[in-house]
């Protein structure tokens, strides 16, 4: 980034800007990456900062020489400043399954979410593969036992919800047989909590309604990602989806006692689009949209960087703005839910739901 404060001019930026330093330098460190560290091109890592008694999970690329990120000495370092302490510390892959909330919630890449491929900025390419397609109810409850056990649980019913990060369903109807089966497994186990599916492939109100009737309560994200260059970063699956259409998917959703939302990445499209995109959207979300800091993971995913996003008060300024977008709706962010935002320890003056893991 073109940018380059020093700590203490980072605390300036934090102070001017009326955000945590904790959350400014998170930020920071999502939109410039860490220095390498092993062979890992990106690793998730559990973080406990400075003056905090909390942790933190963080996910960061390490790719980039030139970051003023590292993890040394057992702690994430910003031009040799210790930031947070490092509690955990693993290589990024895409697993088969993983758990946030403590457990109540729970996350399957079992539609091979790792062989979804075509937006010039998603990491799946670089990141090595534990998952798998699971097709049907068997083998999905299979899964579900094995993850009971691994946690020495009785059954599920402490469970809130399960989400399926897609794995490119090429067809609606594939999407929603998948979840019917995941909604029958769970069942098997005691799980009477919501779905959530991330996709960009049901679209149609015929079949948001078949979703409903099979999956039962559901939560559906649009993979939006971003406004401008729809066509140049996104596969042609997600470009086609405007978004007039996903306002409208999303007013689709709530008729239909689905809550709804979107994906969004900071840092694709210039600030004013930016926030005109995203105050359109606002008022027909049903929960607050999963924002997340563009990451770069080598020197060509950096040119897909906006060129406004090269100074890390354009993030600071969003993160402001869309509190001002949001107020009216009461949405808000909620730490486990998403793992690069641009609110870790507060959002419009308040502190963010927890647990942070």
């Amino acid at each position: 980034m073109s940018v380059r404060p020093a700590a203490t001019q980072m605390r300036e930026l934090a102070e001017e800007y009326g955000v945590p330093f904790l959350d400014v330098a998170l930020i920071a460190a999502n939109a410039e990456g860490a220095r390498p560290l092993r062979d890992y091109p990106r690793a998730r890592m559990q973080l406990r900062p400075a003056g905090s008694d909390e942790v933190w999970q963080i996910i960061l690329p390490f790719d980039n020489e030139q970051s003023r990120f590292e993890v040394a000495d057992g702690a994430l370092r910003f031009e040799d400043e210790p930031i947070a302490d490092v509690v955990a510390l693993e290589n990024d892959d895409v697993v088969l399954t993983y758990l946030r909330a403590g457990g109540r919630s729970i996350t399957l890449n079992t539609h091979s979410r790792s062989k979804c491929t075509g937006c010039m900025f998603c990491p799946n390419v670089i990141e090595d593969a534990s998952d798998d397609t699971l097709t049907s109810e068997g083998e999905l409850a299979e899964l579900l036992e094995w993850l009971q056990a691994d946690n020495g649980w009785t059954d599920l019913s402490h469970a809130d919800v399960i989400t399926v990060c897609s794995g490119c369903f090429h067809y609606p109807a594939m999407a929603i047989e998948h979840m019917a089966a995941i909604r029958r497994a769970a069942g098997r186990y005691g799980f009477t909590g919501r779905l959530h599916l991330l996709s960009s492939v049901l679209r149609d109100r015929d079949d948001l309604a078949r979703l409903r009737d099979q999956a039962g309560d559901f939560h559906l994200t649009l993979t939006l990602e971003c406004f401008e260059r729809r066509t140049l970063l996104l596969k042609d699956t997600k470009a086609s989806l405007t978004l007039e259409r996903s306002a409208e998917i999303m007013d689709d959703c709530r008729d239909l006692g689905i809550v709804a939302d979107f994906t969004y990445v900071a840092g694709l499209d210039s600030y004013a689009r930016a926030v005109e995109g995203i105050s359109y959207l606002a008022p027909h979300a049903g929960t607050f949209p999963r924002i997340q800091v563009y990451q770069a993971h080598n020197d060509y995913m950096r040119r897909a960087r906006h060129r406004d996003a090269e100074d890390l008060r354009y993030f600071l300024r969003l993160r402001g703005e869309l509190e001002a977008v949001f107020a009216p709706t009461g949405l808000a962010p909620r730490s486990w839910e998403n793992y690069r935002p641009l609110w870790y320890s507060s959002f419009n003056g308040r502190p963010v739901a927890g647990p942070r893991v």
